[in-house]
């Protein structure tokens, strides 16, 4: 039977790939721009690349292998890029995407109990809250009326992510917070100081800018661990929202507790990662629904026969099968985390290919989900990809939206159900349409943005 992609044959957008490298300044000027438009085609047909930048050897790990070997089997062996680390940690400081080593075991010890099935229930109950308040909003607009998609994503996310993190203190000004992290990613990109190692007090372009939008942030973060903390020490509670559930946390092996700092650098990496990649996840959804007819009536076929018109519920993700299959093929197409990468600490070796000390093991998602070699149709939308028998026969660590390994992202679970809870809820009552002549940039920055923005129109389903 012929696939969802074969009868529509959609291919979405995308940077057309290079036919040669780019010198080192005009690479430095497109990573600048748009991180994924750097990329040759021989990234998307060969399995290993190898070359020098800057006097510095570069392995591009397009074979799941040697990814595996990388983020799992030999995992000691490889440390958290520098250039990357420089990049986010004036943002972000030494939360679990940054810090590594026995730090971050520690952090994740004392994190994993925040995101046990028990806490999710309990999260997904704000999710479908917020995403019916969404649905009824949008409903009430007269048909036709345009929206930014995107933005609206990236605003109900902020209000979910806000709820579960700063519960017990919604008073607070949330917007301002996603506002400054929205300033403060705008500012982040790599550098010639970065690129060169020099240390932070040498100027980077945008710095001030980004240190701006960092200081009205920690400003209210760090306001709010403060009262939690006088609150406990009053004798109340600090909550059982994700900041409460924080500086509660106790680590088993030391018995020691989160520091404020260390508190301030996982509530901001949370909310980056914990409404951002959602948000972007879903407005792609949108986009790549929108060209997609057939994929999109079977979306509702099952909305219908699942939900029946009410919003979707945590009881309801595993009966929303296809649901899940088109979020996961959007991620496919538009990964959120697009490109990661680590340091060889030691010399090492896979198979025939040298890994020198220092080499930068460059692993990107955007490569791997696009690749000729492991997927039939690469750059068509079909969520039939996903369909539970294509799924088990794919090779492993092909497919990784979340990362692999044991840094796989901890909030993999929350992120997912909060997806499906969105879409099936809005998706179910409304339609959402790219205006004519409208023509959608996918650019890498931290996450995989749209540009400029989604602007759809609203229609209604009935």
């Amino acid at each position: 039977m012929a696939s969802v992609a074969q009868s529509i044959g959609f291919v979405p957008a995308r940077p057309e790939p290079l036919e040669e490298r780019l010198p080192l300044f005009r690479l430095i000027r497109t990573l600048r721009h748009n991180t994924i438009g750097a990329w040759t085609r021989q990234a998307y047909e060969r399995d290993i690349l190898v070359y020098r930048t800057l006097f510095r050897p570069i392995i591009v790990a397009n074979h799941p292998d040697l990814i595996r070997h990388v983020l799992l089997d030999n995992v000691a062996n490889y440390a958290r890029d520098p250039l990357g680390r420089r990049i986010l940690e004036p943002g972000l400081g030494k939360g679990l995407l940054t810090s590594d080593g026995e730090l971050w075991k520690r952090q994740r010890r004392m994190m994993a109990p925040l995101f046990q099935p028990r806490r999710l229930a309990g999260f997904a109950e704000t999710m479908s809250d917020r995403a019916a308040a969404l649905a009824e909003r949008l409903s009430s607009w007269p048909p036709g009326s345009r929206i930014d998609m995107a933005q609206q994503m990236m605003l109900v996310t902020l209000d979910i992510i806000a709820r579960t993190m700063f519960g017990a203190d919604m008073g607070i000004d949330v917007s301002a917070v996603g506002a400054a992290m929205d300033r403060y990613q705008a500012t982040v990109r790599p550098n010639i100081p970065d690129l060169l190692g020099l240390p932070h007090w040498v100027p980077r372009p945008d710095a001030a800018e980004g240190r701006r939008a960092l200081a009205a942030m920690d400003a209210i973060i760090r306001d709010l661990i403060r009262r939690r903390r006088e609150r406990a020490a009053q004798g109340g509670e600090l909550g059982s929202d994700l900041l409460g559930l924080l500086l509660a946390a106790v680590d088993d092996e030391s018995g020691s507790g989160m520091t404020d700092t260390e508190v301030r650098d996982h509530m901001a990496t949370f909310f980056l990662a914990g409404h951002e990649t959602t948000a972007t996840a879903l407005a792609w959804t949108w986009y790549l629904l929108a060209n997609a007819p057939e994929v999109e009536a079977k979306l509702h076929a099952e909305l219908d026969a699942v939900l029946a018109g009410r919003p979707a519920v945590y009881g309801d993700y595993d009966k929303l099968v296809y649901t899940r299959t088109v979020i996961e093929e959007a991620m496919r197409l538009y990964p959120p985390a697009h490109t990661t990468s680590r340091a060889a600490k030691a010399d090492d070796r896979f198979g025939d290919l040298a890994i020198p000390k220092g080499t930068n093991i460059i692993i990107s998602p955007w490569l791997m989900h696009r690749h000729k070699l492991y997927w039939k149709n690469p750059d068509v939308f079909d969520p039939e990809n996903f369909a539970p028998a294509q799924a088990a026969q794919r090779r492993r660590y092909v497919y990784l939206p979340f990362g692999a390994g044991p840094r796989i992202c901890i909030g993999q679970g929350f992120a997912m159900i909060e997806a499906v809870l969105i879409l099936a809820t809005l998706a179910q009552r409304l339609r959402f349409r790219l205006p004519p002549g409208v023509s959608i940039e996918p650019i890498g920055k931290i996450t995989l943005r749209p540009s400029p923005g989604l602007p759809m129109t609203i229609e209604p389903r009935h």
